[in-house]
């Protein structure tokens, strides 16, 4: 599968699912896009680059309908795989992912991290019906104690490997500018009129890459080299292909060894979310078959969820543009169903039970080490449920 970078020209802009009214002073959207976003940026792509949309994105009449499913499926089956969005840099070739939420610094300055699963098990009593641990969290403001928000490909790799002595360097890979606009009023625009009113302004922080960063992505469909508009506010960006394919994967691959013995050794590991999440069976990934001891079961193994630490979730919706099938007009807009997702950068911790063996284990880590939850879901394919897997430490 061919890896490709997004670089922009200007400032980019991506809405989120929270209402813009021109006449609040102050917007924000969502950086980085989700899956949900790119995806449609991809899909337009493949559509361009097969010469089935015209020079302003809107599909040709004479196009037959079938063409268009062929190249990038429709609602319900995503015609393309895709893994991304990531940030990435030219001039180094690392690849920036959100920093798993279960890293602390050491102390406030300090680039030595560590992970604040407990050592132990403490169990407090709790009305959920099941114990609850307290995590390691360090003494002081954690304000000044929190990583920063990205962590490099090199980076990830070493964390995965251990639970102590990650040393992270933080990097300035975006800058927000701030835009001034004029609110219209919206009482007139539904006559059509674009009025502005007086004395109503609104900022927007708009997001500027630094010169080398872009966005990284792995698709499973060839696109051609070019400049195509993406964001709320279509400012152009070059797509270009990267001469190594599976550049995650060639590099998760070099401690997937190591890692498959720390975890026979052990029975425990983590599960790092890369890119959010949205699962069938809601906040975790796996079906809960036990919910008193937290006992889930996949591909003949028992897992045991002993502690996780995440974000509150997102909610990650979007608008489905119906077509006339005669016609390939668009006839309509629909709201699609909004679905809570777990941020990327959440870890869970699990235990396996004493039967799994070496061969068991070493199949598992090869499904799900930097694969796909749910992976043939149309979510999925957009870019979700994106995993590697860590070590965990003996319980």
């Amino acid at each position: 599968m061919p890896d490709y970078m997004i670089k922009p020209y200007d400032v980019l802009f991506f809405r989120g699912n929270k209402s813009f009214h021109f006449g609040a002073w102050r917007t924000e959207g969502v950086f980085p896009p989700f899956p949900s976003t790119f995806q449609g940026f991809i899909r337009n792509k493949l559509l361009l680059d097969s010469n089935l949309i015209d020079a302003g994105g809107k599909l040709k009449d004479t196009i037959d309908a079938k063409k268009q499913v062929e190249q990038i499926g429709d609602d319900k089956n995503i015609g393309v795989d895709i893994t991304g969005p990531y940030l990435m840099s030219a001039d180094t070739g690392e690849i920036y992912f959100r920093t798993p939420s279960d890293l602390f610094r050491k102390a406030a300055g300090c680039d030595m991290c560590y992970s604040a699963f407990p050592l132990k098990i403490e169990p407090l009593e709790s009305d959920h019906g099941f114990d609850l641990c307290c995590p390691n969290i360090p003494d002081g403001k954690l304000d000044n104690l929190y990583p920063s928000e990205f962590i490099s490909l090199s980076e990830i790799c070493d964390y995965r490997l251990s639970l102590e002595g990650i040393k992270i360097i933080g990097k300035e890979l975006c800058v927000t500018e701030d835009r001034v606009g004029i609110a219209l009023d919206t009482a007139k625009l539904r006559a059509n009129n674009r009025t502005v009113e007086e004395n109503k302004f609104y900022t927007t922080p708009y997001n500027r890459l630094r010169d080398s960063i872009g966005f990284y992505c792995n698709v499973d469909k060839p696109l051609k080299n070019g400049a195509l508009k993406f964001g709320s506010e279509s400012h152009l960006v070059h797509v270009s292909s990267i001469a190594a394919d599976s550049i995650i994967e060639q590099k998760l691959r070099q401690s997937r060894e190591a890692l498959i013995s720390g975890i026979i050794k052990t029975k425990t590991f983590r599960l790092i979310l890369l890119q959010h999440g949205i699962f069938e069976h809601g906040w975790t990934p796996f079906k809960q078959k036990e919910e008193k001891r937290n006992i889930f079961e996949t591909d003949g193994l028992k897992l045991e969820l002993l502690f996780a630490f995440t974000q509150p979730p997102l909610r990650i919706s979007g608008y489905s543009f119906e077509k006339n099938t005669a016609t390939t007009k668009q006839q309509g807009i629909s709201l699609k169903p909004m679905k809570n997702a777990v941020p990327a950068g959440a870890v869970y911790m699990f235990r396996m039970s004493d039967e799994a063996t070496e061969d068991a284990i070493k199949t598992f880590v090869e499904k799900y080490d930097n694969r796909k939850i749910e992976k043939n879901t149309r979510y999925s394919k957009m870019g979700f449920n994106h995993v590697i897997l860590g070590n965990g430490h003996k319980l």
